[in-house]
């Protein structure tokens, strides 16, 4: 890990958030702009480095949520250049500090993936940004959610004069489903290909929840573009899926740890 780097994200981070704090309401101020781009390119430093070590590659749970934090800022500061969503930044920069944080006090793994095929360290990548895009849209439809029942209990100071307009948040919830579909789509593809012997490797959990999250991303894309769906219906299939994949993953995490356990004693 670049210690350097990662004060220096966790710095600008600080200071991107408070700029644009006291520009709540207003446009995307430029100084919070060039500053969160700085930790942003800090933080993939820190976050690359993190992963990708001399000794293999460190794939714990704290160096993949400060990648994932990471590509969810990188994709809401480049969406905030076209869409009006710059006060979505201000709770997402303090997460990905914290993100740093974790990842500079908790020791790293023992345990690394080394001397890995490379189609096996494309499906690895795919699958982690298949699974940032689909948090992110798992996170813009919970907000989305809030926002549509304030609205409709005609609450509409505070949440809803912050964030963009409902017709911007869904538009951007779509484009983040079909982002992570394309990319889920091309981790299972891969997955198939390179990985052997899913049951040897404890796999089997993991790509069933993996499966099962695609199809449900397949039904409701199928359904936006054949029957309009949207609002209500939209959101509850979007954390569906998502909840798949969540489960899929923390689930191999939890087994694999057991495993090692027990083979450990």
């Amino acid at each position: 890990m670049n210690l350097y780097s990662s004060i220096a994200a966790i710095i600008f981070y600080a200071i991107a958030t408070g700029i644009q704090y006291r520009a709540l309401n207003r446009t995307l101020n430029q100084s919070s702009l060039i500053i969160g781009l700085a930790a942003v390119l800090c933080h993939a430093i820190a976050a690359i480095t993190a992963i990708h070590t001399a000794d293999g590659m460190d794939l714990g749970v704290v160096q993949v949520l400060s990648l994932i934090t990471w590509l969810i800022c990188l994709i809401t500061v480049s969406a905030s250049l076209r869409r009006p969503l710059h006060n979505l930044l201000i709770p997402l920069y303090p997460l990905a500090a914290i993100s740093l944080i974790a990842e500079l006090l908790i020791p790293e793994r023992q345990q690394l993936l080394q001397h890995q095929p490379l189609g096996v360290l494309c499906h690895i990548l795919l699958s982690i940004l298949a699974y940032s895009v689909l948090t992110i849209a798992a996170t813009q439809a919970m907000v989305l959610a809030l926002q549509d029942r304030m609205l409709r209990d005609h609450h509409l100071k505070g949440l809803p004069s912050i964030l963009p307009p409902l017709q911007t948040m869904e538009a951007m919830l779509f484009e983040l489903i079909w982002a992570g579909f394309i990319l889920l789509t091309m981790a299972i593809v891969t997955g198939g290909i390179y990985v052997d012997d899913m049951l040897a490797q404890h796999l089997l959990h993991k790509t069933v929840f993996s499966v099962l999250s695609w199809i449900l991303l397949a039904i409701l894309l199928c359904g936006r573009i054949a029957l309009g769906w949207r609002g209500k219906v939209a959101i509850r299939w979007t954390l569906w899926a998502f909840a798949c994949l969540l489960l899929g993953y923390l689930g191999t995490k939890i087994a694999l740890s057991i495993i090692i356990h027990i083979t450990a004693t």
